[in-house]
């Protein structure tokens, strides 16, 4: 079951208090950790049109950085408190960097997921050289379209004088498609023509090898900018693809430890008191390491 829980009058409300005050608590520690160590900068970008625009940007390497340093905390000061490394993944202009924790304590199990989620966009740094390099990508690209042009051309007039040599002088396209699918020798002959044009304009794999290099030399010229929201979000405000910060805790039973088969349908009331007690006791040692840990 996803905390926080509904609190009910019941002799179980104690427990379920804990659990949710833990969630505030975990909660309220991350996010405004992120909020410390995201720190935007104003910066100047130049699009592919080459206009240049005002933008702002953060650093991920700072965020990666705290998650990295609260990892080897926890290592050192828990031994039940289990961690998956930092991931990174990528999406489109998504990005995701996130940590996992979890905690199995009798039979009943722990996750937290706390991560951020941000925008990835592409623009040129401002140099002149962008500007020259995509106009010479531009020119060389049209020499060999309007070239492909030409060739085509010349091709389709070969066909045609090759036809006509053979008798074939009026002949509608249907029929013509049947004589050329069924006489393979006749059109192998007429491709080998026509194809024989294009070695008459060997700029065009110059062009083509030079565009490669052209487009090379602007990638390097790319730089990517970083933006986040932030906002507090849950796991469906993440997966529908929103931008900000994302924590989640999960608590279930565990009802077959061989299997790890687990279920949310818990009876509060049927915990045992030294059970709360030892789950309470990992909870306040997490709600502290988290507050020496996500620091700037």
């Amino acid at each position: 079951m996803r905390l926080p829980l509904k609190e009910k009058a019941k002799k179980n409300q104690d427990t379920v208090v804990l659990l949710n005050q833990f969630y505030e608590n975990i909660k309220s520690v991350f996010e405004e950790s992120i909020r410390n160590n995201i720190v935007t900068i104003e910066t100047k970008v130049m699009l592919g049109d080459f206009s240049v625009i005002d933008t702002k940007s953060f650093d991920p390497n700072k965020i990666l950085t705290l998650f990295q340093n609260f990892e080897k905390m926890l290592n050192t000061k828990s031994k039940n408190w289990q961690s998956v490394p930092i991931q990174s993944t990528k999406s489109d202009d998504m990005r995701r960097l996130y940590f996992q924790l979890s905690l199995e304590i009798d039979k009943f199990y722990f996750y937290i997921y706390m991560g951020i989620q941000f925008h990835s966009l592409l623009y040129y740094q401002i140099d002149k050289e962008v500007i020259q390099v995509s106009k010479k990508v531009r020119e060389l690209e049209q020499l060999n379209n309007d070239a492909k042009s030409e060739i085509t051309k010349k091709g389709d007039q070969i066909i045609k004088q090759e036809l006509e040599k053979l008798g074939y002088t009026g002949v509608d396209n249907t029929q013509l498609f049947e004589e050329l699918f069924t006489q393979k020798d006749l059109t192998r002959n007429l491709v080998e023509k026509a194809s024989s044009i294009e070695e008459n304009y060997p700029d065009i794999e110059k062009n083509n090898d030079q565009i490669i290099k052209l487009k090379k030399e602007l990638e390097n010229m790319i730089i990517e900018i970083y933006q986040i929201d932030l906002a507090s979000l849950d796991q469906n405000k993440m997966l529908q693809g929103e931008n900000g910060m994302v924590i989640y805790v999960d608590f279930e039973m565990i009802k077959n430890k061989k299997t790890k088969e687990k279920t949310s349908v818990i009876n509060f009331e049927k915990i045992p008191k030294e059970t709360v007690d030892a789950i309470k006791n990992e909870l306040y040692l997490l709600h502290d390491l988290m507050k020496k840990g996500l620091k700037a």
